[in-house]
């Protein structure tokens, strides 16, 4: 016989279609379960209990808002449904500004030196990109009211708050608060940075076509998508070293009485405090011992 062919059963990865629902129920699961990990603490991923009353209370109120949203996203899915959940979506983001705030301020009281300004800028450089996904999207549904405008805006402003991240500037905040930002200078921060960059390059000419006027097509909707999966994940990555910063920062503090010999027949306090702030230091930084505690030794000469 004579080959005139190949059938093939499989399709191609481009042709595969993306199951939203699926996506959906994924991304409920995980929001999820960070909330009960931010609530009850989970030492091993680095997840503590509120460490403050005010804290606490701004936790909740973002919680309580995730349950409103969480409850819509569970639902029947429908045009109206996804008008609630947009209108629930930007409550949420409202209330965990105002927790991240609370955070970083109370880190910044302990250790003025920490990067708060990234950390809040690197959050909102992760909410900016998942958004400008979500628009162009809906920017094919004419009564939802999202415009090819809106996208413009959000591409500037990412790209605003790139060049801060990279050569330092002023950060507005919430409570009228102005901070500096300095230039990055960490090279795991700028190797982490320019990732970000060639990730968002990547993205870029997809959703400025779609800025511009371009129509949103399945194709340009499905490269959007997967494009900004890629510039999240980078994102992500800047966003959590950065954020890392703060763990041992914004936990609460226990001080240990350690009174030792530091002078009289046997001045041994010296050997002493060494070997008890390299202990503090270890249980500290691993949160093995009296998790989401920071340790801190007050040493007195008993003589």
């Amino acid at each position: 016989g004579k080959l005139v062919g190949v059938f093939c059963t499989q399709m191609p990865p481009e042709s595969k279609p993306i199951n939203s629902t699926q996506v959906l129920e994924q991304t409920v699961q995980t929001i999820g379960d960070r909330m009960h990990s931010f609530k009850y603490g989970k030492t091993d991923a680095h997840f503590y209990p509120p460490m403050s009353e005010t804290i606490a209370k701004k936790l909740f109120e973002v919680t309580d808002r995730w349950d409103e949203l969480e409850h819509i996203a569970e639902g029947p899915r429908s045009l109206q449904s996804l008008v609630a959940m947009m209108s629930q979506s930007d409550s949420l983001t409202s209330a965990v500004a105002a927790l991240e705030g609370v955070v970083v301020d109370e880190a910044w009281t302990a250790a003025p030196a920490l990067q708060g300004s990234k950390i809040v800028v690197a959050n909102k450089q992760l909410a900016l990109l998942q958004g400008m996904c979500r628009d162009a999207v809906l920017t094919t549904e004419s009564s939802l009211g999202v415009t090819n405008k809106d996208i413009a805006a959000s591409m500037s402003s990412f790209e605003s708050n790139h060049n801060l991240l990279m050569q330092g500037g002023s950060v507005r905040r919430l409570a009228a608060k102005t901070d500096v930002a300095a230039a990055s200078e960490d090279p795991a921060a700028l190797d982490l940075m320019q990732n970000a960059e060639t990730q968002w390059l990547a993205l870029k000419p997809a959703l400025e076509a779609i800025a511009t006027g371009s129509q949103a097509t399945e194709t340009a909707l499905r490269a959007i998508v997967e494009s900004t999966a890629s510039a999240v994940k980078s994102m992500d990555a800047v966003a959590t070293y950065w954020g890392t910063t703060t763990r041992t920062t914004t936990m609460m503090s226990l001080e240990i009485l350690a009174p030792v010999p530091f002078t009289g027949d046997w001045p041994a306090g010296q050997t002493m405090r060494l070997a008890a702030q390299l202990a503090e230091s270890l249980i500290n930084e691993e949160q093995q011992i009296l998790p989401g505690y920071n340790l801190k030794h007050v040493f007195h000469d008993d003589k």
